[in-house]
């Protein structure tokens, strides 16, 4: 090959890199839009909504790509607006890079597996209401992961909890209370079967809750267990597209709040977890 031929074909490689990037790269919602899709699946997955923005902003600066316009990816294979784990096979690596509403939608999903999981493992603070903002706080350390570096006993107002209350108050004007520190231990990760009082100056959230008589849809799972009673045995599925009846609710159960429907067209009646229903609507 010529060195003619040669400097063209990589002139030509060059331009055509950069033509590619370009149709490749993505560019960021405004901050406004990000914070509006994070409210709105807050409020279908029973979360308060603060949490979850002050989670995105601490997580990713509420932003889906980076300055080249590429997904923001960590070194440990967290990506995007909320950093969820690509390794996770729960969720579509593709989609998670690709689709902030995803994205947004999965950190939501794996929030939730947190607090169940700080329902379960964890110490209990007060009733575990989800709507208190002070009882998210193991959930929060279990989101950034169960370290000592999270026990504010072994580093004072640098845990991850910290960062959230303050972003959350900064950002979004919200105080959020934290657990006093001689309820934990002074390293480590504190274990189940210890009663936390919620502290005495608390903060409601935002969830929504149902009424008697709303009509509800199966949302965010192909799915839905009807239970024989709160937080009980399943007895029954409800389908995705299957529209429901509240009977009664919202009743509070470990950290969950139920709702008691029975599925219209059939005689099927249970009880449903209100993190995955959404209200059909009226019009």
């Amino acid at each position: 090959m010529s060195k003619k031929a040669a400097s063209f074909l990589l002139v030509f490689l060059i331009l055509f890199s950069f033509i590619n990037v370009g149709l490749c790269a993505k560019n960021n919602l405004s901050r406004k839009e990000v914070e509006s899709l994070i409210e709105e699946v807050a409020i279908k997955r029973g979360i308060p909504s603060v949490i979850l923005k002050s989670i995105a902003s601490v997580e990713s600066s509420l932003e889906q790509f980076d300055r080249r316009g590429r997904p923001k990816v960590s070194r440990g294979g967290h990506i995007g607006i909320m950093q969820v784990n690509g390794k996770n096979k729960k969720y579509n690596s593709t989609k998670l890079r690709n689709d902030p509403l995803y994205n947004i939608e999965s950190g939501a999903d794996h929030l939730l597996d947190k607090w169940e999981y700080a329902n379960k493992n964890m110490p209990q603070i007060g009733n575990m209401d989800p709507n208190i903002l002070e009882h998210w706080y193991f959930a929060l350390w279990a989101y950034n992961g169960l370290l000592d570096r999270n026990n504010p006993n072994a580093n004072y107002n640098k845990t991850y909890q910290d960062k959230i209350y303050r972003v959350a108050l900064k950002e979004f004007g919200q105080k959020i209370t934290p657990i006093d520190r001689k309820y934990l231990p002074k390293k480590g990760v504190p274990k189940k079967g210890k009663k936390i009082p919620t502290p005495k100056v608390y903060h409601e959230g935002d969830i929504l809750k149902y009424s008697p008589e709303d009509k509800v849809v199966v949302d965010g799972k192909n799915f839905l267990s009807l239970l024989d009673k709160p937080y009980g045995k399943e007895i029954g599925r409800v389908k995705k597209d299957s529209t429901m009846t509240i009977i009664e609710g919202p009743n509070l159960n470990n950290g969950f709040y139920f709702y008691k429907v029975q599925v219209d067209g059939k005689k099927d009646i249970g009880w449903v977890y209100g993190n995955w229903i959404s209200k059909v609507n009226d019009s």
